[in-house]
């Protein structure tokens, strides 16, 4: 069984983007109290590459982040 994780988004200009996100009128009945201000994830995916020496193997250059992208469900803050 999947451990639930929720993330809360803030934004530097729109403030806390995820409030009321998570309440009774927004999902129905997969409410949780306490996580009203933030959303329940799905599914996430991060991705870190280290360059390496196709001749040697060995790491050639800084650790490279991708972008880290997670699936919630439909809610307030999900843009449509």
């Amino acid at each position: 069984m999947p451990t639930p994780c929720y993330i809360a988004i803030e934004g530097k200009t729109q403030g806390n983007i995820t409030a009321g996100a998570f309440t009774a009128d927004s999902v129905g009945n997969i409410y949780v109290e306490g996580h009203e201000d933030e959303m329940l994830v799905q599914a996430f995916d991060h991705i870190v590459t280290v360059p390496t020496d196709p001749q040697s193997g060995q790491p050639s250059g800084q650790r490279v982040h991708k972008p880290f992208k997670f699936t919630v469900a439909l809610n307030k803050a999900v843009p449509l």
